[in-house]
């Protein structure tokens, strides 16, 4: 019987068409964000959560969101990186508790 359990086929032990293990470092981890954007002409501080900063504030910016639609100059100020979707939720109810000088201490 040839080495292979294909009869022949040549396939199955192929080096090339092998499976590679994969470690548990390959696998993409999903991050987290809170967010702090800041509208000049507005002078308010808007906080939020997202998996992706970037493409969120293009959405505050260009949708009908009910507070973020009234202008158009907001800009990220802070930024804050988790590996948990559970902290970052936490971490957005605590900013969102916070009073104006609070977030401009942690903006610095």
């Amino acid at each position: 019987m040839p080495p292979c359990h294909g009869g022949g086929r040549g396939f199955e032990s192929r080096p090339d068409r092998k499976i590679s293990q994969i470690s548990l470092g390959d696998f993409f981890l999903m991050k987290y964000y809170v967010y702090i954007l800041y509208s000049e002409s507005l002078d308010v501080y808007y906080k939020g959560f997202s998996t992706d900063v970037e493409k969120r504030l293009e959405y505050h910016l260009n949708s009908q969101h009910k507070f973020t639609s009234k202008t158009k100059d907001w800009v990220i100020v802070n930024v804050q990186e988790f590996e948990e979707k559970q902290e970052a939720l936490q971490e957005e109810n605590r900013l969102k508790k916070l009073n104006r000088k609070s977030i401009g201490k942690l903006i610095g």
